[in-house]
This record gives structure tokens, sequence and C-alpha cells, in this order.
């Protein structure tokens, strides 16, 4: 049986720590996918490779973001039923959100098989990096179906407050692909389509080991699945909070991709250093996204009980975490920025090039944690349509500033680009730090405990 977490009693911040650790540490692991693609290529193919593995970063995020969001509505959703006490509930919410995401990723993997190529052209991707890029990013996504259920239960478990076997089955994975990545790219010289044929066995492997634990260990699993019969309530219950936070997702990685337009014009050195940066960035991001994912679990069940204010306390307590993580990888990043990038790539100017701007981004740190800690408190409440519209925000202040820093103002040049991003995250936590102060999240809750 499953160990299950009731985080509607107890101290916010000693469950919001509990429950985040592991997310942390699965979704660092998580990002070994990426990273070892990447560090392993360039390494052993060459840093145009390395270059055209990341100049697919953003795309292959535009693919997926419909399925990322569906994985987050699928999530909330547990988490309120849970909450509430609704246990029927929580089952039809993984029944019918499991039609949604294998229905949703299979159309986004047909429109990736046709438009990987056109769209790498739109961005401007140079012509020496075209076919690895355009191979790394249809055998990455021929995979998308099984990201999105391994992905999906991580969400579901989550929600239900057990988030050491994501973490688990992540890590396992995540040394299947680094061993993957060595064996078809350093010893059978596959190149670009080795290193993403490795993640995509690594995220099969993953997905089936998930699913296997959720049928074995977790009632709801078995429940849902004693009738095969969709409910279009719950159906359209689970498109209409997914949506939302796909859009998010996807206004995040447009703004990426056309970030990636902007830094092909300053050449291969600067798209392996903003790689390497993306990388890192990622890295970052996900370690606020797994305390995110704590703060809205945590705000679903409380939500869904109807404990308003204990949720507001543990979006306090989010936020002084988020505050103290900030400020440790600030002082890391001012003092060793350098010797840090050099581990993803190893063109002096790429490394020298990559530490000035993750010297830029350390500074805007806190305001990262603080957008994620708020749009995952929103997203848990309820109200999941703002998180979309704060995503917009994002990638509009985003494209700005990049345009007018690196573009528009003389002497900008790539670095313009960092100061950017970080200019975006602050905007992006003033706008959903003001929602949450309007307190509109209120009453928004999608299942009350009777």
């Amino acid at each position: 049986m499953a160990k299950l977490m009731d985080m509607t009693d107890g101290s916010p911040s000693r469950l919001l720590l509990r429950l985040a650790w592991p997310a942390v540490v699965g979704n660092l692991a998580e990002q070994l996918y990426l990273l070892a693609d990447k560090a392993i290529v360039g390494r052993y193919v060459g840093a145009e490779a390395f270059s055209a593995v990341g100049a697919v970063s953003a795309p292959v995020f535009v693919f997926m973001s419909l399925c990322i969001g569906t994985q987050t509505g699928i999530g909330i959703l547990t988490a309120q039923y849970y909450g509430a006490g609704d246990h029927r509930g929580v089952a039809s919410v993984i029944r019918n959100g499991a039609y949604v995401i294998l229905l949703g990723s299979l159309v986004m993997t047909l429109l990736a098989m046709f438009f990987s190529e056109p769209l790498l052209r739109l961005l401007g991707t140079p012509e020496s990096l075209m076919a690895d890029a355009v191979t790394y990013m249809k055998i990455y996504l021929a995979g998308l179906t099984s990201i999105s259920v391994c992905f999906s239960c991580f969400h579901v478990l989550r929600a239900l407050g057990n988030s050491g076997v994501p973490m688990a089955v992540v890590v396992f994975s995540s040394l299947l692909n680094v061993g993957l990545d060595l064996y078809f790219v350093a010893v059978l010289k596959a190149g670009v389509a080795g290193a993403a044929l490795a993640t995509a066995l690594s995220q099969t492997a993953a997905a089936a080991a998930c699913v296997i634990y959720g049928f074995v260990s977790v009632p709801y699993f078995r429940e849902a699945f004693r009738s095969l019969r969709p409910e279009k309530d719950m159906v359209r219950r689970t498109v209409l909070v997914s949506l939302p936070a796909g859009g998010q997702n996807a206004f995040t990685y447009i703004s990426g991709s056309l970030l990636q337009s902007i830094v092909n014009g300053f050449g291969v050195t600067a798209i392996g250093a903003f790689t390497a940066t993306s990388q890192m960035e990622s890295l970052i991001r996900h370690i606020y996204l797994g305390l995110g994912a704590a703060s809205a679990a945590f705000t679903g069940q409380n939500m869904g009980a109807g404990l308003e204010r204990r949720a507001r306390e543990g979006a306090g307590a989010a936020v002084r975490i988020s505050a103290a993580v900030s400020f440790v990888l600030a002082v890391t990043f001012l003092a060793g920025a350098g010797p840090i990038m050099s581990v993803f790539v190893e063109d002096p100017a790429m490394v020298e090039l990559a530490a000035r701007g993750m010297r830029i981004l350390s500074l805007f740190f806190v305001w990262m944690g603080t957008a994620q800690v708020f749009h995952h408190f929103l997203n848990g409440a309820g109200d999941t349509v703002y998180p979309l519209v704060n995503g917009a925000v994002e990638a509009a202040a985003r494209i700005l500033f990049a345009a007018a820093l690196a573009l528009w103002i003389p002497g900008g040049g790539v670095g313009g680009i960092w100061t950017a991003t970080g200019l975006a995250w602050l905007v992006s936590a003033v706008s959903v730090y003001l929602r949450y102060r309007q307190g509109r999240w209120r009453g928004k809750s999608l299942v009350r405990k009777e």
C-alpha cells in the first residue's frame, strides 16, 4: 500500500519540505535527460552537435505544452478531490485524465513529425545545425506519449502526498538514460540520433515502472479502471482545467523559442553559451518547480477541504523557503559560474560567455522562485485561468526586453538576453503576487467538501 500524505493538518513548513525535497531531487534527476544528451554529445560529437541539441530545447517543449498542461490539471483535480475526501472522484480523475493525456499526446506527436523542420527554419536555426536538430527533435518527440503517461502518474502521486516514488523512478530512468547515451553515442557512434533514442527509451521504462507501481500499490489506480467508460463531465472538467496550464507553458516555451531565434543571429558561440545557460536555468527552475508542486498539492488539498486560511499559510511558508534557496544559489553562481558552466561545454569562448550569463541570471533567481510559488498556489486553489494570463505577460516581457536590450540598444549584444529573462521573472512575480493579494482565487475551488 502506497504511503500517502494528508496535508490538511500539521505544520505547513514541515509538510512542504517533506513533500518538496523528493520532488526537487526528482526534478533535478529528470533534467539529466537533456543534460546528459547535451554533455555527452558535446564531448563525443562536437560543439556544433551540442548547439544543435540545444537549439531544439524550447521548440520541443512547445509541442509538449498541451501534455504538460494536462498533467498539471490532473494533479490539481486529484489534490482537491483527495482533500475533500471524495475517493470516487480521485479514481474518476485518474481514469478520465488518462484518456485526455493519451489523445493529446498522440495529436502533438503527429504535429511534431510534420512541423519540426518548418518550425526550426522559422526560428532561424543555422543550416549547419539543421539536420542534427531535426533528427533529435523528431526522435525525442516520438516518445511523447511515454513522457506524458510517466509525468501524469507523477502528478497524481504528488497530489496524494507521495513524492518519494516519482523521485525514485526518475533517478532510475535518468541513470538508465546516461548509460544508454554513452552506449549509443560513445560506443556505437550514433550521434544526436543515439542521444534522442536513449532519452525516448528511458522515458518509456519510467512510464512502465510508474504505471505498474500505481496499479500494485495505489488503490485509486485499480479503482479507476474497474470501468473503462469515460465520463463526459470529468473529461470536460479535466480539459477546462488543463488548457490554461498548457497555454501558460506554451507561452513560456514560445518565448524561449523566439529568444533562441534572436540568439541564433549572434552565431554558434552564442548559441552554445545560451544552450548551456538554458540548461542550467532549467535545472534551477526545477528546484522551484519541486517546491511549487508541493505548494500546489498543499493548496489543492486544503482548498478541497475548505481550509482557505491554511492554504494561505502554506503560501507564506513556501515563499520563505524559496527566498532562502535563491540566496544560496545566487552566492554560488556569483562566486563560481565559470567552473560550473565548464561542465556543459569545453569551448573556452562558450564557457566565458555562459558564465557571464549565469552571473546576470543569479541576481534575479528570487523573482523566479516567487513567481513559481504563487503560480502554483493559484493553480492549486483552482484559479487556473490567471496563470495563463500571467504566462502571456511574462512571455511578452521577455521578448520585448530581449529585443530592446539585445537588438535595439547599441552595444547591448547577447548579454541583453539574460538580463531580459531576469526582468521578465520580476514582472511575472509582481503580476501573480498582485492576483494573490486581490484574493480572487477565493471561492474557485473545483470541488467542495460537503
